[in-house]
């Protein structure tokens, strides 16, 4: 999915993207030179009728290690 580079109250760089996004769903983020970089949406910041600001990550999010030993609850 595309997105693009939006500056956040806090002062951080996040995202703006089109779509219904999840945490660490990959994202290609373009700047206004039309370069482009890959980034992992963290936690949403706001959500508008046609857009979603995130926070980003440049790492992907650590997967789950559950093993077929553990209980389930």
């Amino acid at each position: 999915m595309t997105a693009t580079w939006y500056k956040l109250k806090d002062d951080s760089w996040g995202v703006k993207i089109r779509h219904d996004g999840k945490p660490g769903e990959q994202v290609e983020v373009t700047n206004k030179k039309g370069e482009t970089k890959t980034v992992f949406l963290g936690n949403r910041v706001a959500k508008f009728d046609d857009a979603q600001l995130w926070s980003v990550s440049d790492e992907a999010p650590a997967a789950s290690h559950k093993t077929l030993d553990e209980e389930p609850f």
